[in-house]
């Protein structure tokens, strides 16, 4: 070896010695460093914390956390990284041919960059992860707003005071779950109607974390109050002897065990019907374009990074939109012809 080490090669014939022998004097023009022993396992973890950890907020971390051990780890960690080959990359996405096309999409990413950084690193010469192995799965449908009428019912139903406050923030602002639940009493102007947004957290079973950093640079922004929520916000403000909008009874923000609590009030106000947070805010993202409101000020009220993100959500707008537009024309010239 070229600093003086030797590399045992075993083989069972002469010509299986003399191609080991050549892949191995190949690798090594190529800078690769055959007698390392680095793992799979070690490698990714590494990449992890050099190349991902120091740059992305925490829920973030734990969305790459989650599919390096559930499915990217499932490669044993205890390979060496230059024993991965390419059938076996192909037999990890076989085995995920039930998942979501957005895993699937998830665990070729950071597999590529994995053994980018491998490369990059001299632990193999070419990454096993090919150019042509694609996503499959089924891709997630994107998730339907509620009708002004499921909105009116959902808003009468729920009774719950803190469900209630969330409803309303959520419909008729837009804002990001942990936005909603960062709010503070210094963040609403009752006076120019107007909600500051400021402060996020990231909600985890036991514990919560307040931050300044939002999800995006576009997620500092200044939202206007509808006379509902308005209202209700000044009265819910004359009982509160805390900083947050949200508290518990130590005057801390909700951690996910009492969010979880919040959100079954809201559930049962439409029992039949899927609701999340982000439907929600899907749903007061729609209310704008119905509105007339330009993508740009869509976008703003958003907090969204690019108009990109904003388009998806006009694009599926629009084509509901279209669909149902369609629809009445066809009965409409069915009418006539009869």
């Amino acid at each position: 070896m070229p600093d003086g080490t030797r590399k045992y090669i075993r083989a069972k014939t002469q010509k299986e010695l003399d191609e080991k022998v050549l892949q191995a004097r190949i690798l090594t023009k190529s800078g690769v460093d055959i007698c390392s022993e680095e793992t799979f396992g070690h490698f990714a973890q590494m990449w992890f914390d050099i190349y991902k950890k120091p740059y992305l907020r925490e829920k973030s971390q734990d969305v790459i956390r989650n599919v390096l051990n559930h499915q990217v780890l499932s490669i044993p960690g205890c390979y060496r990284l230059h024993d991965i080959s390419p059938m076996r990359i192909q037999s990890l996405m076989v085995d995920l041919a039930g998942k979501s096309n957005s895993l699937q999409s998830k665990v070729l990413i950071h597999l590529r960059s994995i053994f980018a950084a491998a490369v990059e690193n001299g632990f193999v010469a070419k990454s096993p992860v090919s150019s042509t192995l694609r996503a499959g799965g089924k891709r997630t449908e994107e998730k339907a707003a509620l009708t002004p009428e499921e909105s009116r019912l959902l808003l009468e139903r729920v009774k719950d005071v803190w469900a209630k406050t969330f409803l309303l923030i959520a419909l008729h602002t837009g804002i990001r779950r942990g936005e909603i639940i960062g709010l503070m009493w210094e963040d609403i102007d009752f006076a120019e109607k107007m909600i500051h947004v400021r402060h996020n957290v990231i909600i985890q079973e036991k514990t919560i974390r307040i931050s300044n950093d939002l999800k995006t640079k576009a997620g500092r922004r200044d939202i206007p109050m509808s006379d509902d929520l308005e209202h209700w916000l000044a009265e819910q403000k004359a009982k509160s002897s805390t900083n947050f909008v949200f508290t518990m009874k130590n005057h801390k923000p909700m951690t996910q065990s009492s969010y979880k609590s919040m959100w079954r009030h809201i559930e049962k106000g439409l029992p039949d019907t899927h609701i999340s947070a982000h439907i929600l805010r899907h749903t007061y993202i729609t209310q704008m374009f119905e509105a007339g409101l330009d993508i740009k000020e869509v976008q703003y009220l958003a907090g969204h990074s690019t108009v990109d993100m904003t388009l998806r959500v006009y694009t599926h707008y629009d084509q509901c939109s279209r669909k149902a537009k369609t629809a009445e024309k066809v009965r409409e010239a069915l009418k006539r012809d009869i």
